[in-house]
């Protein structure tokens, strides 16, 4: 069967365009040896382009994978697909359609959700359809009937990741994106074992019933597999390796076994997530001997009652300065991250944030606007107390860079001024950021940047007469 999937990624918060969930998909229907197509688009002007493949590939199927700040995308581009080509059957999974199923009912165009897990469920929905039996029996899928959603029963969880074939990096295109980026991202990992109130994850393991199995990994040896074939193929273009797990290695002796095996053949410098109670100088130790450069925090809040109950994150501050501390000491660099416009948070307690990360003195520091994800607690939370400007939050053009909570229009501008100016906030003493900031204040870094593209375009046109 021809398989298109569409991966819409359009004034998204995400500037990687790589997906691993969508990645795993292409992968595993490539080797039940369908015929797939993946395009990605980023901005409404590719619809044309879309549409070309549509026309040229006749897919049987169309997969688009959504996250929330994508669905009208999603919408718009299925309504154009199906003029075009009316026989076509569509189907959408990712984040959006598994925490918020009813979404199905917003359009008649989409044939049906993937909710969780699905690449087993797909190929048993691609040979459902390939013998004219009704696909909307398949596992994991959700469809209308009579007006209601019906949502079919969940498959068990993929309990051994290395059943799954390595995310696809041919038909996806993983060199551009590390082309683009100049770093090579890999996730490894499923689920995390934290109930963060503003995290899809938490939300994710509700729906399997937060089984104790729900964090799985794949293997030391299968992960350093698909790192060398990585570097084999692209490592000129590569100056590190990002593990993207929600948190690197729970268990002990995987992480022990992957440093282990990384030391001795990969070399390439790497960059890991972990949470602070995790912080030890055994395994700070064994990180920077194995190549770690860089470790990245969630901070969150400076706020130990923000932190612990609003976002449910139970950490006192004495741990987070003792991870950043113990990193610090071994020369390894740090990436705290925050988030602020909590509901309910005042300009103080977004105080206690900014000199807490003065206190860590992190390598880098960034901050985030809360988003008030639908599914998630503190989300659903917002919504159901009214906090949300439903009509802001569906303008998802500034997702996570301006709130979307009734505060008023002051406290607005004071998000903003935190957000715009993080970086000279908590560092204030950076004489290299504060001429940044004087730059870009009085213009000067926007005329040099308008500048040199006119100069790069009049060098490629001389080069081309």
């Amino acid at each position: 069967m021809r398989v298109l999937f569409v991966y819409p990624n359009i004034n998204g918060y995400h500037y990687d365009n790589y997906h691993f969930g969508l990645a795993s998909l292409v992968s595993v229907t490539r080797k039940e040896k369908h015929n797939v197509k993946v395009v990605i688009i980023s901005e409404r002007s590719e619809y044309n382009h879309l549409l070309d493949e549509v026309k040229s590939f006749k897919p049987d199927v169309i997969g688009f994978s959504s996250v929330s700040s994508q669905f009208n995308y999603v919408k718009e581009i299925v309504l154009l697909i199906k003029e075009l080509l009316p026989s076509v059957i569509a189907v959408c999974g990712g984040v959006h359609p598994t925490i918020h199923t009813n979404a199905l009912l917003e359009t008649e165009m989409i044939d049906g959700f993937f909710v969780g897990e699905s690449e087993f469920s797909f190929i048993e929905f691609l040979k459902k359809i390939e013998k004219g039996e009704s696909f909307k029996e398949t596992d994991n899928f959700a469809y209308v009937k009579n007006g209601v959603v019906v949502r079919n029963k969940l498959k068990a969880l993929i309990e051994n990741l290395d059943l799954l074939p390595s995310p696809d990096k041919e038909v996806y295109p993983y060199e551009k994106t590390v082309t683009d980026l100049g770093y090579a991202p890999f996730f490894f990992a499923r689920g995390c074992p934290f109930v963060c109130t503003y995290c899809s994850n938490h939300a994710l393991a509700r729906l399997y019933g937060r089984k104790r199995n729900y964090p799985r990994f794949r293997s030391p040896e299968t992960c350093i597999r698909e790192i060398e074939e990585v570097m084999e193929k692209y490592g000129k273009l590569i100056e590190f390796v990002w593990i993207m797990d929600d948190i690197f290695g729970l268990n002990n002796k995987w992480r022990e076994e992957f440093c282990e095996k990384y030391k001795s053949r990969i070399k390439k410098k790497f960059m890991i997530l972990i949470r602070v109670e995790m912080a030890t100088d055994s395994l700070f130790d064994m990180l920077k001997d194995a190549g770690c450069f860089k470790v990245f925090f969630g901070v969150e809040s400076g706020n130990e009652k923000v932190r612990g109950e609003i976002m449910g994150r139970r950490m006192p501050n004495d741990e987070i300065i003792n991870a950043f501390d113990l990193c610090r000491q071994r020369g390894l660099e740090t990436l705290a991250a925050n988030i602020i416009g909590t509901p309910g948070e005042s300009e103080k307690e977004i105080l206690d944030t900014v000199k807490l990360n003065r206190r860590l003195r992190p390598t880098d520091s960034g901050v985030n606007i809360f988003y008030p994800y639908m599914g998630t607690e503190l989300g659903d939370k917002c919504f159901k107390e009214g906090l949300v400007d439903e009509e802001r939050y569906l303008d998802f053009s500034n997702e996570r860079r301006e709130t979307v909570l009734r505060y008023s229009e002051e406290y607005k501008k004071r998000l903003s001024y935190y957000y715009d100016n993080w970086a000279i906030l908590v560092d204030p003493y950076n004489i290299k950021l504060r001429l940044v900031m004087f730059l870009k204040t009085i213009g000067i870094l926007e005329f040099a940047r308008k500048a040199k593209k006119m100069l790069l375009s009049r060098l490629e046109v001389l080069q081309k007469a």
